[in-house]
């Protein structure tokens, strides 16, 4: 592989600017970020082809190993690292991607077949976020030391190398700095076009956390994008498909479970779980508290949710946004929580980032307002390094639903454990080893499942036909494509599309969650104290239409469970001799 460097301008530490709530945020987002761990799985895991994928490009894509052995092909061309009881390379993670036949040194891979690629390289650029006053950057390495982080890069960038298959190419990378904030849409603008007509990326990994230009700007110039549509509606995956992809569920796609939750499980009932006995007595009134942009997105959602509740039997008694403004966030929630309050609201339901409910629990004690909290596990708000730094008056009486897995000590997720199996060592950012792994597996999975002709439309369908994979307590679900987990069912509003669309995101299902305040243990980044989600029913995970309607059982322990030591037997996958690589060196 090559790497180009864009110099780094020097410029001051964000933690000086944030304060010591920074080292929280890095700590447990990026061990958090896409934290699934090795497993078997459902059956799924074992499976052929996803099925799913739509373009005419599907003709060009590779021919899965149990799709030829299903349909009595020839065998010969796998390879020894080909898995023929699974069909899936010889990972020890279930996420491992399916094998295809393995490229033969010389063979015509069609060469330049979309912008980025030859048929020597693909062209890959990693955004890295501006250090002056941008809260991503927060998510950059700040706790690991530079060389470390560069060395982590380098090993992973080299074991998707090694373990996947590019059909004769390798990934030339192109460092790329930007100066601009997290919000900054003219410099997120003149970044995209640079990213696309200067350097030539056919992908960029990252980008700025609230500028949507950016993403918009890439996808015309038919460049993908990975990680770079935190937060945004389904419709804008749909608006710039193919080029838009992320392993997080979109807000409408989200908010069919949530739905599930409220409309099946909490509706109608009374507010057993508020700290005030007063409410307690009250059938719920539900109130809603949600992160906006300065440039609003989020119109047509807020609709289509008001009309489905509405037609459903209950409506928000009080709806308030607010934007991610640090200086001004104590005082925006004080008037929230008293407008939630005169409202008579017994419920609120949160669907933020995860510094806002630290100000919001916070004003609720201030003003002795004890009402229950609906926990939805946006951006890290399921988190047990958070949930301590929330009031703990008012977050023991907070309960709801998380994508995130059952938790492990971080050194049984899957980036940490490949990394120990591939090299016989930890990866060296500990803390930010997560994130640079997410970005890459997905870049690596859509190359290998695209075939030797690379574009937007074969790395498109190549993920659509990846195996449904997961859905055990420590494995999310993971799909993209369509497989009908998303199609609107039982939903009597006409807001709403009732046609299925195609998933650009990974996870697809959620677990039930309450907090218990009391218990002990380790968060996120390996701190001891007391507070900790607990995952009902052992960490079941649930897909849309799929929860039950029986009563939640929030604050019982039996069943239940926090952080697991070891992971669950159903969820232990295939063992491999480790290859023992030696490190590369670290990238420029």
């Amino acid at each position: 592989m090559t790497s180009l460097h864009h110099p780094e301008p020097k410029q001051s530490s964000p933690a000086a600017k944030y304060g010591p709530i920074a080292g929280v945020i890095v700590v447990v987002a990026l061990i958090a970020a896409f934290a699934v761990t090795r497993g078997k799985g459902n059956d799924s895991a074992a499976g052929g082809g996803g099925g799913s994928a739509v373009g005419s490009s599907a003709k060009d894509l590779p021919v899965l190993y149990n799709d030829a052995k299903k349909n009595g092909g020839d065998l010969s061309g796998y390879g020894d690292r080909c898995d023929t009881t699974t069909g899936r390379i010889k990972l020890p993670t279930i996420f491992a991607p399916p094998c295809v036949p393995v490229w033969k040194q010389g063979a015509d891979n069609g060469g330049a077949t979309s912008q980025g690629v030859t048929k020597d390289e693909i062209t890959v650029v990693e955004y890295r976020p501006s250090t002056n006053g941008d809260l991503s950057s927060l998510l950059q390495g700040l706790l690991d030391k530079p060389e470390e982080v560069k060395q982590t890069q380098a090993a992973y960038e080299k074991l998707f190398s090694d373990m996947f298959e590019s059909y004769g190419r390798k990934v030339k990378y192109i460092r790329y700095q930007s100066q601009g904030g997290m919000d900054d849409e003219v410099v997120a603008k003149a970044d995209a076009i640079k990213i696309a007509e200067e350097y030539k990326a056919f992908a960029v990994l990252g980008g700025p956390a609230l500028a949507q230009d950016y993403a918009k700007e890439l996808a015309a110039r038919k460049v993908i994008c990975i990680g770079c549509g935190q937060g945004v509606p389904d419709s804008t995956y749909q608006k710039l498909a193919p080029y838009l992809w992320g392993a997080y569920a979109t807000p409408e796609q989200f908010l069919l479970n949530l739905g599930d939750l409220i409309t099946g499980r909490l509706n109608g009932k009374k507010a057993e779980f508020a700290g005030d006995p007063a409410l307690q007595g009250q059938t719920r009134k539900f109130g809603v508290v949600h992160f906006e942009q300065k440039v609003p997105v989020y119109t047509e959602l807020e609709d289509q949710v008001r009309e489905e509740g509405k037609c459903r039997g209950w409506e928000a008694a009080a709806s308030e946004t607010y934007t991610l403004d640090l200086a001004k966030m104590g005082e925006r929630a004080t008037t929230i929580i008293a407008k939630m309050k005169a409202a008579g609201v017994t419920s609120i339901i949160f669907l933020g980032d995860p510094l806002m409910p630290i100000s919001l629990t916070k004003a609720a004690t201030e003003q002795n307002y004890f009402p229950e909290w609906i926990v939805t596990g946006t951006v890290l708000t399921d988190t047990n390094v958070f949930g301590r730094r929330y009031d703990q008056k008012q977050w023991a009486h907070a309960f709801g639903i998380s994508s995130l897995p059952v938790k492990t000590p971080r050194e049984m997720s899957e980036p940490w454990a490949i990394h120990q199996w591939y090299y016989g060592q930890a990866p060296a950012a500990k803390t930010t080893a997560p994130i640079i792994y997410s970005g890459l597996q997905q870049l690596y999975l859509g190359i290998h499942m695209a075939g030797p002709k690379l574009s937007p439309e074969t790395f498109r369908d190549g993920l659509f036909n990846y195996p449904p994979t997961g859905g055990g307590p420590t494995s999310p679900h993971i799909s993209f494509g369509m497989h009908g987990y998303f199609k609107p069912q039982n939903t009597c509003s006409s807001a709403i599309p009732k046609e299925e669309r195609a998933d650009y995101l990974g996870i697809d299902d959620v677990a039930l969650i309450w907090w218990d305040a009391e218990v002990e243990g380790k968060d996120e980044s390996g701190g001891d104290g007391k507070g900790l989600y607990r995952y009902m029913d052992g960490g079941k995970r649930y897909m849309p239409g799929a929860m039950p309607k029986t009563d939640l059982p929030v604050g019982k322990k039996d069943g239940s469970v926090t952080i697991v030591d070891s992971i669950p037997a159903a969820d232990k996958g295939p063992d491999y001799p480790s290859p023992a690589q030696k490190l590369p060196p670290p990238v420029e």
